[in-house]
């Protein structure tokens, strides 16, 4: 992969240093955390099937824009944190800091492509945030959703085994306040105005053929794709998604 515009013919960390924010040593430690081993499997794997890179798509939770070094240069982030948004525009990136369940997203450019890694299990109000996605996304645009997943058993009880362990106990993470399976993703994101493309967990080699059926670990993709109605079936909001949308999100 190459850098996106604005950071062709720079070394990556070189970059980060010199221009995340005023603390050299600080950026450092950010270039170590988030970006060193950038993009990371997920991101890789999502690309190498999809071609995400080559779409225009927003970064819900963007943090500090390691996934955005690797994007279209129309593409951009968005995250709740002032500060990670501060950083990845010092980087040259878009970025807007909004919540996205309470915030006006209607002036925010549409795209091809959302990408949401880990950021559903924190959210207060995972429906209202989903149909939000669902608004940036142009006609037929995509989803691709990565949330940590409760275990089925007998699987689960593969957490007491110690190298294991943080593969299975991912949901339990104390900032959660949702826990997921495969299934309730599915039935949340078709419910929301997606129709499903896939779910994968996305094992690496020579297991991945096994991620569509098999789950596993903690953990799975959602790959959906904006449905021209809004709600599914003959859901009684049908004709209604405006209202039912605005007023949930005051």
């Amino acid at each position: 992969m190459k850098f996106p515009y604005g950071i062709h013919g720079s070394d990556l960390k070189e970059y980060v240093v010199k221009h995340g924010g005023p603390s050299a040593e600080k950026n450092l430690e950010i270039y170590e955390k988030w970006f060193r081993k950038s993009p990371r499997y997920l991101f890789k794997a999502v690309d190498k099937n999809y071609q995400l890179t080559k779409k225009v798509f927003c970064d819900i939770g963007c943090s500090y824009g390691m996934n955005l070094v690797w994007s279209r240069a129309e593409s951009y982030g968005v995250d709740i944190v002032p500060e990670y948004t501060e950083f990845a525009q010092n980087l040259g990136l878009t970025a807007y800091t909004r919540d996205v369940i309470t915030a006006d997203l209607s002036d925010l450019p549409k795209v091809e492509a959302v990408w949401c890694c880990a950021v559903l299990e924190h959210v207060d109000a995972p429906h209202i945030f989903l149909r939000k996605l669902w608004t940036l996304l142009e006609p037929n645009g995509m989803i691709f959703m990565w949330v940590p997943t409760i275990p089925p058993a007998p699987w689960r009880y593969l957490r007491h085994v110690p190298f294991l362990k943080r593969h299975l106990t991912a949901h339990t993470h104390s900032d959660h306040v949702n826990a997921f399976t495969p299934s309730t993703v599915r039935f949340m994101a078709e419910r929301a105005g997606f129709d499903t493309i896939e779910l994968n967990a996305l094992y690496p080699k020579p297991f991945g053929w096994l991620g569509r059926f098999i789950f596993i670990l903690d953990g799975v993709m959602y790959i959906g794709k904006k449905k021209e109605s809004a709600y599914f079936g003959n859901s009684s909001r049908i004709g209604r998604a405006e209202y039912f949308d605005t007023q949930s999100s005051k």
